[in-house]
C-alpha cells in the first residue's frame, strides 16, 4: 500500500512539472508573456524581492481592468450616440418619405386638374371654332344675297329708267304731231316705232324682270314691230307706265325682304359678338387656371427632387454612421478580447510567481541551461 502511494505521488509530481512546463511554454508564445517571464527572471537574477515584482505586476493587471472599464463605458456612449443618431437619420428619412407621400399626391392631383382643364378648354376652342365656322358660312350666304339685291336693283333701275324714256320718247311724238292727229288710225314715221323697238328689246334682255313681265315686254316688242298708228303709239305708253308702277311695287317688296335681312344679319352679328366674348372670356380664364395648375406642377416636381435629393444624402450619411458604429464595435470587440487576453497573461504570471516560485526558477534556469533563449 505504501509503495502504491509512493507511485501516485511520483506521477502526480511528474504530471504538475508536465503542467508548468506547458504552462509557461504557452506564456513564452506570446509576446507580453514571454516579455514578463523575461523581466521576471532578470529581476531574480538582480535579487529583485519578489514582492515588488508581483506588485508591479498586479499593478499592471489593475490597470488593464482600469482602462478596460473605462473602455467598456467609453464604447456604451459611443454606441448609444450611434444609436442616437441612426434613430435621428431614420425619423428625418421617414420624415423626407411622408412629404414625398404628400408631395406625390399633390402631383397626381395637379396632373388630373391639368388634364381636366386640357379637355375643358379644347372643347371651348372647338365650340368657338365651329362657331366661327357658322358664323363665317352665314357671311358667305349674306354675302351672296347682297351681292344679288344689288344686281337685281341695278337692272331694275335700268328697267324702269329705259321705260321712262320710252315713255318720254312716246309721249314727244305724240304732242309734235297733236295737231295732226285726229284719229288713232292716224298713221306714225316708221322710224318711230324703230326706236320703240331698240328700247323694248333693251328692256328684254334684264332677267330680273320675271317670266309675266317678259311676256309683256316681248307683247310690247311685237307691237311696236307691227304698229303703225297713234292708237299702238298710246297702248305701248299705257303698258310701258303699268309695267312701271308694278315693277316699283314688287320692288319695294324686295327692297323690304332686304331690310329685314340686314337687320337679322345685324342681330345675328350683335348675337354671335356676345357669344365670342363669352368664350373668350372663358378660354382666357382657363387658359390663366391651366398656366397656374402648371406653375404648382413645376413647384411641387421641384420640391419632390430637393426632397429626393435630401432623402440620397440621409440615407448615405445613415449607412457611412452604421457603418463607422459597426467598425467601432468590431475594433472595440478586438481591443477588449486582446487586452483580456493580455491581463489573463499577467494574472497566470502573478499566479505562477505566487504558487509555483521555485519550479519557475528552476524551469526558466533548465531552458536557459538548454540553450533556450527567454
Amino acid at each position: 500500500m505504501k509503495v502504491i502511494f509512493t507511485l501516485l505521488l511520483t506521477l502526480l509530481i511528474v504530471q504538475c512539472e508536465k503542467n508548468l512546463g506547458s504552462k509557461i511554454e504557452s506564456l513564452l508564445q506570446t509576446q507580453l508573456g514571454h516579455t514578463l517571464l523575461s523581466t521576471a527572471q532578470l529581476a531574480l537574477q538582480t535579487n529583485t524581492p519578489l514582492d515588488r515584482i508581483i506588485d508591479t505586476l498586479q499593478d499592471l493587471e489593475d490597470k488593464y481592468q482600469k482602462d478596460q472599464k473605462e473602455e467598456d463605458q467609453e464604447n456604451r456612449e459611443f454606441q448609444q450616440k450611434c444609436d442616437e443618431d441612426l434613430k435621428n437619420l431614420n425619423d428625418e428619412i421617414d420624415g423626407i418619405k411622408r412629404q414625398k407621400v404628400k408631395i406625390q399626391g399633390a402631383i397626381d392631383q395637379l396632373k388630373a386638374s391639368i388634364e381636366s382643364k386640357k379637355k375643358i378648354l379644347n372643347d371651348k376652342n372647338a365650340l368657338r371654332k365651329n362657331l366661327r365656322k357658322g358664323m363665317n358660312e352665314v357671311d358667305v350666304i349674306r354675302e351672296y344675297q347682297e351681292k344679288i339685291y344689288e344686281e337685281k336693283r341695278g337692272e331694275v333701275g335700268k328697267i324702269i329708267k329705259t321705260l321712262e324714256e320710252v315713255k318720254l320718247v312716246y309721249a314727244s311724238k305724240l304732242r309734235t304731231n297733236f295737231m295732226e292727229l285726229q284719229t288713232e288710225k292716224t298713221k306714225v314715221q316708221p322710224e318711230v316705232f324703230a326706236e320703240v323697238t331698240k328700247h323694248l328689246v333693251s328692256v328684254g334682255k334684264f332677267k330680273s324682270l320675271g317670266k309675266p313681265f317678259q311676256n309683256i315686254i316681248d307683247f310690247m316688242i311685237q307691237m311696236s314691230k307691227n304698229g303703225n298708228n297713234i292708237g299702238v303709239l298710246r297702248n305701248i305708253i299705257d303698258l310701258s307706265e303699268s309695267l312701271i308702277r308694278q315693277i316699283d311695287e314688287i320692288w319695294q317688296v324686295e327692297r323690304k325682304a332686304e331690310e329685314e335681312r340686314v337687320r337679322w344679319y345685324s342681330e345675328y352679328q350683335k348675337f354671335m359678338d356676345t357669344d365670342f366674348k363669352i368664350y373668350d372670356k372663358e378660354i382666357g380664364e382657363l387658359e390663366a387656371q391651366l398656366q397656374s395648375l402648371k406653375d404648382r406642377l413645376s413647384e411641387n416636381q421641384k420640391k419632390m427632387d430637393d426632397l429626393n435629393l435630401r432623402l440620397e444624402s440621409k440615407e448615405y450619411n445613415k449607412d457611412d454612421r452604421r457603418e463607422e458604429c459597426q467598425q467601432a464595435a468590431y475594433d472595440y470587440t478586438q481591443k477588449r478580447t486582446s487586452r483580456s487576453n493580455d491581463r489573463n497573461i499577467v494574472s497566470e504570471v502573478v499566479g505562477l510567481l505566487n504558487v509555483n516560485m521555485r519550479d519557475l526558477k528552476e524551469t526558466l534556469a533548465q531552458k536557459m541551461a538548454a540553450g533556450d533563449r527567454i
